[in-house]
């Protein structure tokens, strides 16, 4: 089973590597990436370190996975902050199957590296905790480019105000996370609440950025941590 799983995911990493690899390549053949630039210079440097992390799948899958991540990381502060173009948002989503997988690289790892054997109710509880972790570097950066945008936020008055409480919420249920997981599963579910009917009901939030499909994964983070709690529970 574990070879299996571990196939599957390194098909998907290089096909993923092989479709952005093509994305890279044609835009500085066009033109549209420049090594005269230092962000475009970055980035293909980070690329070189994300194939460093395709070539260790075989061999160290926490340090692979590890290098997906912050790849999907890094992916996310260009799109947002360095680079800021019209499709701002698009790159970042792009990227997250990435996160994915090397988020399940990690898990991967953690089967073998635990003895006896993590039950399945442990391995959620490892795989939930490094998205969180994930999400939570997402979500910084989201906060930092919204600083330094030119977009005039006055976060005393709706609908901006509810950026900082969406922020409290969230910090809130990553603390109560790790030791509270139904309590932070029903606070990460309020968080989305307050988003989704943010969202619905000011045009403002929904024009500020591509916060309700980011929204979704916290969403169904909620659900699994009520769901991995009650399977605790009654085992």
């Amino acid at each position: 089973m574990k070879s299996k799983a571990l196939r599957n995911l390194r098909i998907a990493a290089i096909v993923y590597a092989g479709l952005f690899l093509a994305v890279i390549v044609s835009s500085f053949y066009n033109r549209e990436l420049s090594f005269d630039n230092l962000k475009d210079t970055l980035l293909f440097v980070f690329f070189i370190i994300f194939l460093s992390g395709i070539a260790l799948m075989w061999t160290k899958e926490r340090i692979s996975g590890v290098i997906f991540m912050v790849w999907n990381a890094f992916i996310w502060y260009y799109d947002l902050q360095l680079s800021r173009g019209n499709d701002s948002g698009m790159l970042s989503i792009m990227a997250v199957p990435i996160m994915v997988v090397g988020s399940l690289f990690c898990l991967e790892w953690y089967k073998t590296s635990v003895s006896p054997r993590p039950s399945v109710p442990s391995q959620w509880k490892y795989v939930l905790r490094v998205l969180l972790l994930n999400y939570s570097v997402l979500y910084l950066i989201v906060v930092i480019s919204e600083q330094f945008s030119d977009k005039p936020y006055d976060y005393f008055s709706l609908p901006f105000v509810l950026f900082p409480i969406l922020l409290v919420v969230f910090i809130i249920g990553f603390i109560l996370s790790w030791k509270r997981e139904f309590i932070a599963g029903l606070i990460f579910l309020l968080w989305y609440l307050i988003l989704f009917a943010g969202s619905a009901g000011y045009f403002e939030l929904r024009d500020s950025g591509p916060w309700i499909l980011f929204g979704i994964p916290v969403f169904l983070q909620g659900l699994f941590y009520i769901k991995n709690s009650l399977w605790y529970k009654s085992g």
